[in-house]
């Protein structure tokens, strides 16, 4: 038995609810070392993605700072590899528990 049927489905309603697609999510989680790049990699993880507004969790502050210089790259790189527009916006905020 196929779930794709209920897959189909389930794209339309989470793109109603401003969600990602899941495979798309799945792929940040995931691929996120490689899609991001150093620093964005070793310093910083991403906690979802909402009506293309990325929340990016941070280590600490100071690294908030340095990242917040840098969203412009991190953009360009998941527009190259997610398809343009998939994210718009990066947010960062410091983690609650460290990584």
């Amino acid at each position: 038995m196929s779930l794709d049927p209920i897959g189909d489905m389930l794209t339309p309603f989470l793109e109603r609810l401003g969600l990602s697609r899941p495979d798309t999510a799945a792929r940040l989680s995931g691929d996120w070392q490689q899609l991001a790049g150093e620093p964005w990699a070793t310093r910083a993880r991403p906690a979802g993605l909402r009506n293309g507004q990325l929340l990016v969790e941070v280590a600490d502050a100071a690294t908030v700072s340095v990242l917040r210089y840098r969203t412009g790259e991190l953009l360009k790189r998941l527009d190259d590899a997610l398809g343009e527009g998939t994210v718009e916006v990066v947010r960062l905020r410091v983690a609650k528990h460290p990584f």
